[in-house]
C-alpha cells in the first residue's frame, strides 16, 4: 500500500467490496432533525407568547423553524424506514481502482428483491468538496465537476437478492479521487435508486478513481463488451428530452434555440421561496432594531436574490446560429443585450456546470472567443444530454468541425 497506490490505504476499497453510507446518513438524519427540533420548537414555546401579549404579531415568522423542524423529522422517519426495508447494500468493484480513462465496473447488491417498473437509476459524479470553518461554523460545500448518469432496466436475482450491474466510461480529462486534504477533496460518488411503491430504494457509495499507466489506452470494444456496454452504451447518442422545452428550429441554414420564461419551476419556486423568508428576515432585523449593518449587509445579499427569482421566472435567451456567426439575445422578457459573434472569432462551444439545486447539476452553453472571452448561449440547462445534443445543433448550422 505504497504512496503510488492510494486506493489501497481505505480497507473496504483493497478488498472490492464497499458498503453504502446508509448508517451513518441514518444517524445524520436523526442528529440534524433532534438538534434542529430541540430549539425550533423550545425557543419560540417562550418567546412568542409574550410577543404576542405586547402586540409583536411579526414574531409569528419564527414559526418557520417548526415547520422546518417537522420536514426534518418527516426525513429522517423515511430514512429509517429504507433502512428496516432494505438494509445495507454493497458494492462489489470488478477491479480496483475505477481507472479514469478506461472504466468503473461492478455489481451493486441489495438484499431484498426490488421491483421496480422504471428500472434502477444510476449516477456517477465527481465532486469537489470544500470544508471552511470548525465547530458550528463548519460548513460543506460540494460541487459537481463531472456526473454520468446510467438506467438499467433488468437487474439481475441471485438468492434472493437483487444485483444491478455497474458500468461507466471515465472521461480522460476526469480529475482523481484526491482525500489528502479533508478540508479540499475530490471524492467520486455512484449513487443508485429505484421507484418503489412505498419507500423508493436509494443507495450511495464512495468510489475509488485514479489516473494509472493504464489511462493513456482507451478501452477496446472487447473491453467494452466485456463491462456489458456497447461504444453507443459508453456514450448514449445526443437527444432531445420529449418534455424539454427549449425550442429548436431548424432550417437549411439557420438554427434558432430559445430558451423561453419559467423552464424549470422547481428551481424558481424554490428560489421564491428562499427569497421570500430572507425578506421576512430583513423585515425582522428592522423590527426588533437590529444595528444597521445587518440589515444592509442582508439587503444586498436580498438584492442578489431578488434577481435571480426575477430570471428564473422571467429570463430568456434567445440564439440564432448561421455558417456567418452566432447572435445571442439574453434579458427579462423583450427587454435584453444583443451579442455578435463573427463565426473567426468563435474558438470553441462547450458545455459547464453552472449551478447545483441539491445533488443536480445545471449546464451552461459557453461559446469561448478567440480573446479568450466566454459569451453564454444557455443558461441552467438540466440534461447533459440535451446541452450537449444542442451543442451539436449549433456546430453543425455554423459549418464547424
Amino acid at each position: 500500500c505504497g504512496p503510488d497506490e492510494p486506493w489501497l490505504w481505505r480497507p473496504d476499497w483493497a478488498a472490492a467490496r464497499i458498503e453504502c453510507a446508509t448508517r451513518g446518513g441514518l444517524i445524520a438524519a436523526w442528529s440534524v432533525a433532534l438538534f434542529w427540533n430541540s430549539i425550533a420548537f423550545t425557543v419560540p414555546l417562550f418567546i412568542i407568547p409574550q410577543a404576542l401579549r405586547e402586540g409583536e404579531k411579526f414574531v409569528l415568522l419564527a414559526l418557520i423553524f417548526p415547520i422546518i423542524g417537522l420536514g426534518l423529522l418527516a426525513w429522517a422517519v423515511r430514512a429509517t424506514l429504507r433502512y428496516r426495508k432494505y438494509g445495507v447494500s454493497v458494492l462489489r468493484l470488478a477491479a480496483v481502482p475505477g481507472v479514469v480513462g478506461r472504466l468503473l465496473q461492478g455489481v451493486v447488491i441489495a438484499r431484498t428483491l426490488i421491483h421496480s417498473h422504471d428500472g434502477f437509476q444510476l449516477t456517477l459524479s465527481c465532486v469537489h468538496r470544500t470544508v471552511t470553518g470548525s465547530g458550528d461554523d463548519r460548513k460543506t460545500r460540494e460541487e459537481v465537476l463531472w456526473q454520468e448518469k446510467r438506467a438499467i432496466t433488468r437487474p439481475h436475482v441471485v438468492e434472493g437478492a437483487t444485483a444491478v450491474p455497474v458500468a461507466f466510461r471515465i472521461p480522460a480529462d476526469a480529475q482523481q479521487s484526491d482525500a489528502t486534504d479533508p478540508s479540499d477533496a475530490i471524492i467520486w460518488k455512484l449513487e443508485i435508486s429505484a421507484a418503489v411503491p412505498g419507500v423508493d430504494y436509494a443507495a450511495n457509495f464512495e468510489v475509488p478513481v485514479y489516473r494509472t499507466e493504464e489511462s493513456g489506452t482507451p478501452p477496446t470494444d472487447a473491453e467494452l463488451a466485456a463491462a456489458g456496454l456497447t461504444a453507443e452504451d459508453a456514450k448514449p447518442p445526443l437527444r432531445q428530452p420529449r418534455h424539454s422545452r427549449i425550442r429548436v428550429n431548424e432550417g437549411i441554414r439557420r438554427t434558432e434555440i430559445y430558451f423561453p420564461a419559467a423552464r424549470n419551476l422547481g428551481f424558481a419556486f424554490g428560489i421564491t421561496l428562499f427569497f421570500s423568508i430572507w425578506t421576512a428576515t430583513i423585515f425582522a432585523l428592522l423590527k426588533f432594531g437590529a444595528p444597521p449593518l445587518f440589515p444592509i449587509l442582508f439587503g444586498l445579499f436580498g438584492l442578489l436574490l431578488g434577481y435571480a427569482a426575477v430570471s428564473a421566472w422571467l429570463g430568456t435567451t434567445h440564439v440564432v446560429c448561421e455558417p456567418t456567426g452566432v447572435w445571442v439575445k439574453s434579458g427579462v422578457l423583450m427587454f435584453g443585450r444583443i451579442r455578435h459573434i463573427p463565426v473567426d472569432d468563435i474558438n470553441d462551444i462547450r458545455h459547464k456546470i453552472g449551478m447545483h439545486v441539491g445533488k443536480r447539476p445545471y449546464y451552461d452553453i459557453q461559446i469561448e472567443r478567440v480573446d479568450g472571452k466566454t459569451v453564454h448561449a444557455g443558461r441552467a440547462i438540466r440534461d447533459k444530454r440535451e446541452v450537449e445534443w444542442l451543442i451539436e445543433r449549433m456546430v453543425r448550422a455554423l459549418e464547424l468541425e
